[in-house]
């Protein structure tokens, strides 16, 4: 009798085993987020970009009227440059 029982749990656990790999999971993937409306705004820091031949200044405030533009700048520079005319 108790090689009987043994057997029968043995079986059932092995079928158990067997049959674990059967199972289907379905993975489940998180909605996309909405696009994000965010405005970013350079700082002054972001605004300037120095070399020994002189520098880059990001101009503009990036609006249609005014867009961001990068203005190069000699070292020792009398002026700076005027902006360039607005595209059209």
């Amino acid at each position: 009798m108790k090689i009987r029982v043994l057997a029968t749990c043995v079986l059932a656990l092995g079928s158990a085993v067997g049959m674990g790999g059967c199972i289907y999971r379905e993975r489940v993937v998180p909605a996309a987020s909405p696009p994000s409306t965010a405005v970013v705004t350079p700082s002054a820091v972001d605004r300037v970009v120095a070399y020994p031949e002189g520098r880059y200044e990001l101009r503009g405030d990036g609006t249609v009227t005014s867009p961001f533009y990068w203005v190069w700048v000699p070292a020792g520079a009398a002026s700076v440059p005027n902006p360039p005319p607005l595209p059209r």
